[in-house]
């Protein structure tokens, strides 16, 4: 990935916002709750809370990686691309909705 901390321009923000807002909607309709907002720096992030156990959180990013477009971690490690919605759900639902175990 070039870099999470660099936005390029207003349009590269606007994608993301729109990537990310399409994720949020998805993760909310699978009982998280999620909210778009910007880093300190102006970055685009969804906040993503579990509703289960609020202490469970994350942030997503999204933002071009070798040219495609991409959900990060704040680590920068891929989730998914952009297209593969489905796929970047399950991972961050994985991450935040605590295993039922007995």
């Amino acid at each position: 990935m070039s870099s999470i901390g660099q936005v390029a321009s207003a349009a590269t923000a606007v994608t993301a916002v729109a990537h990310l807002q399409a994720l949020g909607d998805s993760l909310q309709a699978r009982g998280l709750h999620a909210r778009v907002g910007e880093t300190s720096g102006g970055i685009p992030q969804l906040i993503v809370v579990s509703t289960v156990v609020p202490t469970l959180s994350e942030v997503v990013f999204a933002a071009q990686g070798e040219g495609a477009w991409w959900f990060w971690w704040p680590w920068a490690e891929r989730i998914a691309p952009v297209e593969e919605l489905t796929t970047a759900v399950t991972r961050i639902c994985g991450v935040l909705t605590p295993s039922r175990r007995s």
